[in-house]
């Protein structure tokens, strides 16, 4: 197995070609409410023994050794390209890294290369409305249409005019999804403008009458960071700066009208056959931020901690908001939908995530706020059960919870 060590850059270093899945796990780290940060010290799993500094803790033992058996078996079969992070309580259970961030390049991915997480970013744009709501900024029972003239759009379309912040929000807006529309993908490369996205849709006919129905919608999205520009009058990268990854550090997760830093991963339909590059500009709001795995468990393990926001307003994000249909939000297991979650239970316990899926990008964010458990799986080849990954994680990281308590 090929063994590399984690220099804290994400230029990765040069690997023979295919690179093998190499392994990084925490033993014994613990986080005080906060993920670990880009450059912590990160071992070969195949060079561990034990940790003397910490007392051996058999039941999560068991567990993180079966963790790194489940995504090592995937990474073998191709089956999982990315990076894993699973924390429990603020103790790193496993985080791991497989396959390229760059194939051509043979760069591998490293358990702190950056992803774009497509849109994971919903539950961020959610987030920052919310708490302009808490400003006074705006209402989540405003219509849409007076933040959007004239900036955005010229007139109102009757269709329209009964549509509220709330709606474009839970998907219950009736408002078609932009990605479904002819062309979407054949411009996801081109810069654009956020005027422009609006443009494409705001006069097609709405799927359902406003608040009756859900359907999932990324357009709904892109009119949220338009009403966060309208509002603060800032562009939305610079708002996500400062009401969310400024104070909580994260330091590697961001919004870019191109391209996210340099030593990001690379797209991938399947392994070994590249995706066109993604232009910010035209996933914006609703699937344009980048981040890496450390930094989305520092976000979830906030809501906790209510360093991201008051308890009464992460409530509310994580509450159910519109009822799915039968067969789940996205054919997911859920329940419901809040603001930028969807909401199940796994084995009984509360359960928030959210997918992310977009040109040659997977990711899934879980968060069960209950037990303080974390689980991130991001990956940059589209084709990669990013869901049913972090889902057998979490049952996992479960198991571990219940055998630490008794």
């Amino acid at each position: 197995m090929s063994e590399f060590r984690d220099s804290g850059t994400f230029q990765g270093e040069r690997m023979p070609k295919r690179p093998n899945i190499v392994w990084f796990l925490a033993i014994g780290a613990t986080l005080t409410g906060v993920a670990m940060p880009m450059g912590t010290p990160a071992i070969a799993v195949s060079a561990i023994t034990s940790h003397p500094n910490q007392k051996s803790d058999p039941p999560s033992d068991r567990i993180a050794a079966a963790m790194r058996a489940y995504l090592r078996d995937l990474a073998a079969k191709e089956q999982f390209t990315g990076t894993a992070l699973v924390v429990r309580r603020g103790e790193v259970l496993v985080r791991a890294a497989a396959g390229a961030a760059d194939a051509e390049e043979d760069i591998p991915n490293r358990p702190d290369t950056v992803f774009r997480i497509a849109s994971v970013t919903k539950q961020f744009t959610s987030m920052l409305v919310l708490k302009l709501r808490d400003r006074g900024l705006l209402g989540l029972e405003d219509r849409v249409c007076p933040y959007l003239i004239p900036g955005y759009i010229r007139t109102c379309p009757q269709a329209w005019r009964p549509i509220t912040i709330r709606e474009i929000l839970t998907h219950t807006s009736g408002i078609p999804d932009i990605q479904q529309l002819p062309g979407f993908y054949i411009k996801l490369s081109q810069p654009t403008t956020t005027r422009e996205l609006i443009q494409r849709f705001v006069n097609k006919p709405l799927d359902f009458k406003p608040g009756t129905s859900w359907k999932y919608s990324n357009s709904g999205y892109i009119l949220a960071g338009a009403i966060i520009q309208a509002v603060t009058r800032k562009p939305y990268g610079t708002v996500l700066h400062e009401e969310i990854t400024g104070p909580l550090s994260l330091r590697h997760t961001g919004y870019s009208r191109r391209n996210p830093p340099a030593g990001y991963a690379k797209g991938y339909f399947t392994v070994g056959s590249p995706a066109p590059p993604i232009n910010g500009s035209q996933a914006f709001s609703a699937t344009g931020i980048y981040a890496n795995a450390d930094d989305i468990v520092r976000w979830d393990r906030s809501f906790g901690a209510h360093t991201v926001a008051p308890p009464a307003t992460v409530k509310q994000a994580f509450t159910p908001q519109a009822p799915c249909p039968s067969n789940g939000c996205l054919n997911l297991p859920s329940s419901a939908y809040a603001f930028g979650w969807l909401v199940d239970r796994l084995h009984g316990h509360r359960l928030r995530y959210h997918p992310g899926l977009l040109q040659g990008y997977a990711a899934s964010n879980m968060y069960l706020p209950d037990d303080d458990i974390a689980v991130v799986v991001l990956s940059n080849v589209e084709e990669t059960d990013t869901n049913g990954i972090a889902r057998h994680l979490a049952t996992m990281a479960l198991k571990s919870a219940s055998a630490h308590d008794h």
